[in-house]
């Protein structure tokens, strides 16, 4: 028994004077229980039963407990134990990870070794998603991942655990190793860390081991409820054939729609009575191979899809289903398909061969291929769904007033298409390389890397945080030096060069007023008008997708397309504008003066919104998006404390944890570790 180990739980885990009940199973399954506020009675206690496995009640007990007759002692055939009904908080969500072995006996290096490489991709997924750094523990035949949380007693609690529990044994349950899903009971019991593990006889090749803390963060930050959520709500439901989603009486055959579709399956196994295809690669991202993406079905005939990688987690069935059959949830719409996008373009005088007849008939006109457009995802997942992307060839215009995070909202875009292969260039008229670095940085890097200083909601990024992220953006985002001139004209000379120099997918121009017209009139309106047809012939020429910053008049009512600051041309020409909102005082008046204040009333709880004023090739317009400001990173989030994880973490040159245990004062944990976690950062 390591008594400083013992210590070391409570230490992190429960507050002093806390009531906690040890529980003793002896072989014959013969019980034992004692209540304890005091450390060193019950480490005293504990000493006398070093041959059993001994277990403790993780979360909060009622201090009404304490009054039981095994107060201070443990005694054997207690008549009362911790009880779901005793619980007063949930405060630890438990994640076992054990070996699939025979029962009654303990794990083999190999079988452990197993539940080591599940854990740890556990623990990726859901950093990744956001959580906070848990407690890593060995329990001696597998892994523990212990988070921080702070839930109620009550049902919605248990049902919220359990589906998340149930989605995690989904993902990363495989014929070696599975997560344990029925530990979602508030009483919930688990290893008391120090003591062994005894499962059979003790043998060299089935040793009884003793389990361990095996790192800690310096700090235990309770992971936010709207997290927790997340993940269980990736648990597919079943969908009940209705008009809305065209499944016909007879029962969906997912084995039909993968071969009908061609969809390319690597293995199939079976689930819990249900079935997996392990995928060749994900659906949205070719890239993502291996066994990151796979389809799903349930028993009771629920559809799921994943892909572990962040920028496809929010991916779902009824996406997949959409990618393939495009009307299957619309009856009157058929995007993909049947969607011709519009161009403007100007008549010749004299036809040509090359262009065809000068007027042509229905019967002459091929519908364009969707499947041949590429769209580039914003990250933005209501906006992507709604408007597909940013389609090569185009040109967007982005207005809005002072702080309404148009350049963070166009920044961050730029760098989720990265994050896909896309390769950018940024021309800023407005910040200098060095102001616009240390943004994107904020923004690369995310709040679990970024640190406060002295300032209020001033952040930085450590040298050695900013150093992966230049590596990853090498060769993929390039910033104009403005020491070359703003002179529009030479400016689309450069940008053209480089784009067939480098591959670049997108321009980001911001903003289009800090550009000098001079050469093309001494009319502004009309020098302007001029440019953004030369801007949109030079998108539709590179097939690439231009992004432009327009700067809106003054305005005292809620701003709309005809409000942006020029000519009339920048909206009539381009293919998308939008109006980048900031919910305020003032938006929450105005917007009321334009909008039913019921709609209104959507948007109050988000920080920042996104309008489609115009989306030539799919239609769109008046559709509005809330989205979240994280101060940390300068990001705008999808949802309240999302966390998305660009590709400079998957470069770092990789670096296994595995500690032998340690106590206060004794071995600490390597600090970096949290600070600078990657995918090949794993704590066991």
């Amino acid at each position: 028994m390591n008594e400083r180990q013992i210590r070391y739980t409570f230490e992190l885990m429960k507050q002093p004077n806390e009531v906690v009940e040890v529980r003793i199973i002896e072989g014959t399954g013969k019980i034992y229980s004692g209540y304890f506020k005091d450390i060193d009675v019950l480490v005293k206690e504990v000493s006398k039963y070093n041959n059993y496995n001994i277990y403790f009640v993780l979360n909060k007990i009622n201090n009404a407990c304490f009054s039981r007759e095994q107060s201070n002692v443990i005694i054997d055939k207690p008549k009362n134990t911790t009880s779901d009904n005793d619980i007063d908080l949930r405060e630890w969500l438990l994640i076992d990870i054990d070996t699939k072995r025979s029962t009654g006996v303990s794990a083999t290096d190999e079988e452990k070794l197993n539940s080591k490489e599940t854990a740890n991709k556990v623990f990726v997924f859901l950093r990744d998603i956001g959580f906070n750094a848990p407690i890593c523990c060995d329990s001696g035949n597998g892994y523990h991942l212990l988070y921080k949380i702070n839930l109620p007693n009550d049902n919605q609690s248990k049902e919220l655990l359990q589906k998340l529990l149930q989605v995690l044994d989904l993902y990363f349950t495989n014929p070696k190793a599975e997560i344990d899903k029925s530990v979602f009971n508030a009483s919930r019991i688990t290893k008391l860390y120090g003591t062994f593990a005894r499962k059979g006889k003790n043998t060299e090749e089935r040793p009884h081991r003793e389990s361990l803390i095996k790192s800690a963060p310096e700090q235990i930050k309770v992971t936010p409820v709207d997290l927790l959520k997340r993940v269980a709500d990736l648990l597919p439901a079943k969908e009940q054939p209705t008009f809305s989603n065209n499944y016909g009486k007879q029962a969906f055959s997912l084995d039909k729609f993968i071969s009908d579709h061609g969809i390319s399956v690597k293995s199939k196994d079976s689930y819990g009575g249900g079935v997996r295809y392990n995928l060749e690669c994900c659906l949205f991202d070719s890239s993502h191979k291996g066994k990151d993406a796979c389809l799903f079905q349930l028993p009771n005939g629920a559809i799921g899809y994943k892909c572990l990688h962040n920028s496809c987690s929010s991916y779902k069935w009824q996406d997949v289903r959409r990618l393939f059959e495009p009307g299957a949830y619309d009856q009157k719409t058929n995007y993909k398909q049947n969607r011709v996008t519009e161009k403007p373009t100007v008549q010749p005088q004299i036809k040509t061969e090359d262009k065809g007849n000068k007027f042509i008939q229905l019967s002459e006109v091929k519908n364009v291929d969707r499947s041949k457009i590429v769209s580039i995802p914003s990250g933005l997942i209501e906006l992507d769904r709604k408007i597909i992307g940013f389609n090569k060839g185009e040109v967007s215009i982005w207005s809005g007033k002072n702080a309404s995070a148009k350049s963070t909202i166009l920044n961050q875009i730029c760098l989720n298409a990265i994050n896909r292969n896309y390769k950018a260039i940024v021309f800023s008229g407005e910040l200098t390389p060095i102001r616009l670095k240390n943004w994107t940085h904020l923004q690369a890097a995310g709040r679990q890397y970024t640190k406060p200083t002295e300032y209020e909601n001033l952040y930085f990024v450590p040298f050695s945080i900013g150093d992966k992220i230049d590596n990853w953006l090498n060769d993929k985002y390039f910033i104009y030096n403005n020491k070359y001139g703003n002179e529009y004209s030479q400016l689309l000379i450069d940008i053209e060069s480089k784009v067939v120099e480098n591959g670049i997918d997108i321009v980001l121009l911001d903003n289009i007023m800090a550009l000098d017209f001079s050469t093309e009139s001494h009319d502004k309106y009309l020098s302007q008008t001029k440019a953004i047809i030369n801007i949109h012939k030079l998108a539709e020429k590179l097939n690439i997708h231009i992004h432009i910053v327009a700067h809106p008049r003054k305005a005292v009512t809620f701003l709309r397309k005809d409000d942006i600051s020029g000519t009339a041309d920048l909206s009539n020409i381009v293919d998308n504008v939008f109006i980048c909102h900031r919910v305020n005082n003032d938006f929450i008046k105005s917007a009321g003066d334009f909008f039913d204040m019921s709609i209104v009333a959507q948007y109050s709880g988000y920080s920042n919104v996104i309008e489609v004023c115009k989306n030539r090739d799919l239609g769109v317009m008046d559709a509005m998006f809330g989205f979240y400001f994280e101060i940390e990173s300068k990001r705008i989030l999808n949802y309240e404390h999302e966390n998305i994880v660009y590709g400079w973490q998957d470069i770092v040159e990789e670096k296994t944890i595995d500690f032998n245990g340690y106590a206060p004062n004794e071995m600490k944990p390597d600090l970096e570790f949290w600070e600078e976690p990657t995918d090949t950062n794993t704590p066991f």
